[in-house]
């Protein structure tokens, strides 16, 4: 019990002795670790429980120093902290360390001192026992494990909650991605990872977001076939540093990563990749940890994968009211709803609105001699130039057969004619095929209309737009007109 005895007496103790040699027959084969100091603490009984775990041939040659070798070197310093304070105070004491056994295993045991009185009523020493609870140990700690670990997935669960509330009141599945990178560094804060979903053509695989502290060593862009959870169509886990089952993707090939697929109602929509870093673990917890991680990307995949496909259901059935299904630009009724936000939006911002109005030269007759079907190539194909002729903050709208409009928040008046006129220009040399043949040149007339800093009626500045088309159309169509009308405050 402490470092001060040199030698342990195994026979007849000198000083303090067992006088009982019945009791002390008793304590020798006690089923229990038995022990007795002296007044200053050096050991003066041991029973056979403590020599044979110590060691007999330790215990003889160290005698009362054998039990302070064997201490575990981290729980030396407390148990002679303990056992210092119980001999200056003469109080019972508990204390729990680690003893090395004489097969070098180290278990762990509670001592419980009490202090004796000799025949003249003085304090003389401690009796004790010593018992091994290292499976008492063991149990407790895996209780706490357990208890750690479903600490730790509810916590993972709570967050998958969340991440779900946010998924649900998404607009579009460009507001996801913030989103998904947002929860997943709290869902997976030891991973790197990314999101990958198919392009509208479903020919590759895009990288739309990703977290993390490290570089993604995932590229970019997938071919489908580089990656075995796509071609699969189930998870593909290289966790073993075996570079023979790696995606292709993949740069580093000592990497550990999880590859799960995204697939809701038998539709493969992409792919979340994670990269996962369990140096920092202990070797025992390694297989647990790996594994938790499988089952949480599955969880989270699953789930993304439920909101993704009723985003894309509902960006699908909102598309389908708001475009035109043959040009599949914006349709009437959202043009109206745009103009009206971005009329009030101007008068907040201070900053000008424009609205193109465009026509095509001529188009019914055009239509009358080639058919509807030629009619129907020309407007996609204007259809087509518009949406490549403006930014993608402007709205672009099929006003009704050959008629469009674009409304464009924040420019100003020069911008608004320069693009009407590029457009212009760029009608006339738009070549056109139908059935193989190749159609005549086409035109169209362009009026412009302008405000800045005014709370006007939306029906004014269509009108004046109107009216600008109209003379156009008047001076010999294939041109530009700019409204000449300046719009006052209707609040005043």
């Amino acid at each position: 019990m402490s470092d001060k005895v040199d030698k342990e007496s195994s026979t007849e103790p000198s000083v303090l002795t067992v006088n009982s040699i019945n009791f002390k027959t008793l304590a020798e084969d006690a089923p229990v670790t038995l022990w007795l100091t002296d007044i200053v603490g050096n050991v003066i009984f041991t029973n056979n429980q403590y020599k044979n775990f110590i060691g007999r041939d330790k215990v003889e040659k160290q005698g009362g120093k054998a039990w302070f070798g064997a201490l575990h070197p981290e729980d030396k310093e407390d148990c002679l902290t303990v056992f210092k304070d119980a001999f200056d105070t003469f109080k019972p004491f508990t204390m729990e360390y680690r003893l090395r056994r004489r097969d070098g295993e180290y278990r762990h045991f509670i001592d419980h001192g009490e202090p004796y009185i000799d025949n003249l009523g003085k304090f003389a020493g401690f009796v004790g026992s010593s018992t091994d609870i290292t499976e008492q140990k063991l149990s407790e700690d895996e209780l706490k494990k357990s208890h750690d670990e479903l600490t730790l997935y509810n916590e993972e669960m709570n967050l998958i909650n969340k991440l779900n509330s946010y998924l649900q009141v998404c607009r579009s599945i460009d507001e996801t991605y913030p989103i998904v990178s947002y929860y997943s560094e709290q869902i997976f804060p030891d991973c790197t990872g990314a999101l990958y979903l198919f392009n509208e053509q479903k020919t590759l695989v895009e990288s739309m977001t990703v977290w993390g502290k490290k570089e993604i060593k995932s590229a970019a862009v997938i071919d489908p076939d580089d990656c075995w959870s796509l071609r699969q169509g189930r998870e593909h886990a290289a966790l073993d540093n075996d570079d023979r089952l790696r995606c292709r993707h993949v740069e580093d090939n000592a990497l550990n990563y999880i590859c799960e697929p995204i697939i809701a109602q038998g539709e493969m929509l992409g792919m979340l990749h994670v990269e996962i870093d369990e140096t920092h673990k202990e070797d025992a917890d390694k297989a647990y940890y790996l594994e938790s991680r499988k089952r949480l990307i599955k969880i989270a995949a699953d789930n993304l994968a439920l909101s993704l496909v009723s985003l894309k259901l509902r960006e699908a059935l909102r598309s389908q009211s708001v475009r035109d299904p043959l040009t599949m630009l914006f349709n009437r009724r959202h043009m109206e709803e745009s103009l009206e936000r971005e009329v009030h939006r101007c008068a907040r911002s201070k900053k000008g609105l424009g609205v193109i109005m465009a026509d095509i030269d001529h188009f019914k007759a055009f239509n009358d001699k080639y058919g509807h079907d030629a009619g129907d190539i020309v407007l996609v194909e204007f259809a087509k130039l518009l949406t490549s002729s403006f930014r993608s903050s402007d709205v672009v709208c099929r006003y009704g057969g050959e008629e469009f409009i674009i409304i464009m928040p924040e420019s100003d008046k020069f911008r608004v004619v320069q693009r009407a006129e590029e457009l212009c220009k760029h009608v006339s040399e738009l070549e056109l095929l139908y059935a193989g043949k190749a159609l005549p040149q086409v035109t169209a007339s362009f009026g412009a209309s302008y405000v800045e800093c005014a709370v006007i009626d939306k029906a004014d500045l269509l009108k004046a737009a109107d009216m600008a088309l109209y003379d156009a159309k008047a001076a010999g169509r294939n041109q530009v007109v700019l409204s000449n009308i300046e719009f006052t405050d209707t609040a005043e």
